[in-house]
């Protein structure tokens, strides 16, 4: 069969479904183009346009809407992220804290130097200008930050401008404020004064800081050298000594601390202070207490006066027992004195019955039947024996040392208990009231219940006395 007769057939079949085909796809939804391979090389792709004619567009308006929905979402969160970054706060970096002292070379050169009370502390900062002007917190001003000492504020102390003019720089004044009733601040003050200054010697380190009322404080990398006690300290120390060891060649030398002037101290000149040789009467203990309380209290006072430069330090405790030691010592001297007196006129009347009865004795040898004389004889002798009887019932007086311990706490019948527990309380107060000061740079209020069992331990020391010979 021949072939080539069908094909005219065949072309013209294969046109007619062509066209119905094309027919068809006219009538449905254009399919979305491929976009074609990007060439090798070529980094930008083009996408294929389609005119809305040749049967479609090049979004629909579902996707369009997802997309803008997209985007906003994305600027909104990259707002809120840098919304939360403004609102983080600005801390506070503190970079060194230093003292400044004079060049005695160059006078208008400032040089690095242990801090003191009263001198002015400089304070570095590494974000104080930005710190200020943080608007997340209002209270960020440099008037309200407040210096911290070993991580206690020191309030009352305000902050100004550096010398130098660097903005980030503050200084503030390292004063102790005079004590007002009443006011906290100066109260809290004067408590960081004295937690920093006490128990130390000369020179300490201490950690210094900035901080808010209110916030924890922010410290400055490593510490600063704190001076405590003054240049003139050594001579303060040098005069203390000097008195102590003056007042112990007088009491072992004089009659200081004794219970009265020997007859070999009396006789010296007075620029040689009753120092002699020869023996000495007893030590006296209520004198001796005064001498303890005396020094005790001095060495306090100049301790404090050293470091604080203050004089109005005497407690209402250390005056009482100033005042106990002294009420002993002259109620003492009262009984000593009162007991010589009367030790002194009975003496005398004695003397003077002695004389008496040796002149009647003579007369009446001579007139032996005058009854009148041997009428006063009877009576003279009577009087003398009396007055024996009375002088034999007083204590036995002053005598010569026996040493210090022993004149301290014996008396006629041995050591006695009055003196003991008298010596035992004023050495243990002594010891408390002198580690109250150096604990506290405070002289210490004893109770009155304490206050009260000195003064009955003393009182009962000058009871016994009355009795017994004055020690």
């Amino acid at each position: 069969m021949d072939i080539r007769r069908f094909l005219p057939i065949s072309l013209v079949s294969s046109a007619l479904c062509l066209g119905m085909v094309a027919a068809v796809q006219g009538q449905t939804p254009a399919a979305k183009p491929a976009i074609p391979p990007t060439a090798p090389g070529n980094t930008s792709s083009t996408s294929p346009k389609t005119s809305p004619g040749a049967g479609g567009a090049a979004s629909t308006p579902a996707d369009k809407a997802a997309t803008d929905t997209a985007a906003k979402d994305a600027a909104a969160k990259a707002q809120a992220a840098e919304a939360q970054k403004s609102k983080q706060p600005v801390v506070l970096n503190l970079k060194s804290a230093t003292c400044y002292k004079t060049d005695k070379q160059s006078p208008d050169k400032l040089l690095p130097a242990d801090c003191e009370l009263g001198k002015n502390i400089v304070l570095t900062f590494d974000n104080l200008v930005d710190w200020s002007k943080d608007p997340s917190a209002a209270a960020n001003k440099p008037q309200n930050l407040v210096v911290s000492l070993n991580g206690r504020l020191l309030k009352g102390v305000t902050p100004a401008p550096a010398s130098s003019g660097d903005p980030n720089e503050l200084q503030f004044e390292l004063k102790r404020l005079d004590p007002v009733e009443g006011d906290q601040e100066s109260i809290d003050n004067r408590a960081t004064w004295n937690a920093l200054m006490s128990r130390a010697m000369l020179r300490q380190m201490v950690k210094v800081g900035v901080a808010l009322p209110g916030n924890p404080p922010a410290s400055a990398p490593g510490r600063i050298y704190f001076r405590i006690l003054p240049w003139y300290w050594t001579w303060i120390g040098l005069f203390m000594l000097l008195l102590l060891a003056v007042f112990l060649v007088l009491a072992a030398n004089s009659d200081i601390v004794r219970d009265g002037p020997t007859a070999a101290a009396a006789a010296l000149p007075w620029w040689k202070f009753g120092i002699g040789s020869g023996p000495k009467y007893s030590f006296s203990l209520a004198r001796c207490q005064m001498a303890w309380w005396f020094f005790i209290i001095l060495a306090s006072f100049l301790y404090i006066w050293m470091i604080f430069g203050d004089t109005d330090t005497l407690t209402a405790g250390a005056l009482v027992l100033m005042g106990i030691s002294a009420a002993t010592g002259f109620s003492s001297f009262v009984v000593d004195s009162s007991k010589a007196d009367q030790r002194q006129s009975l003496t005398a009347q004695q003397a003077a019955l002695n004389t008496r009865l040796t002149a009647l004795a003579a007369a009446i040898a001579a007139d032996p039947n005058n009854a009148a004389l041997t009428t006063e004889q009877q009576q003279k002798q009577a009087s003398l024996d009396q007055v024996t009887q009375n002088l034999a019932a007083l204590p036995s007086p002053v005598g010569l040392s026996q040493g210090f311990l022993n004149d301290i706490l014996r008396d006629e019948t041995g050591v006695s208990f009055h003196r003991f527990q008298m010596v035992a309380w004023t050495i243990v107060l002594g010891f408390i009231f002198a580690v109250a000061v150096y604990r506290s740079l405070a002289m210490p209020d004893f109770s009155p219940t304490l206050l009260g069992l000195m003064g009955i331990s003393a009182g009962t020391y000058v009871g016994f006395k009355i009795p017994n010979p004055p020690k």
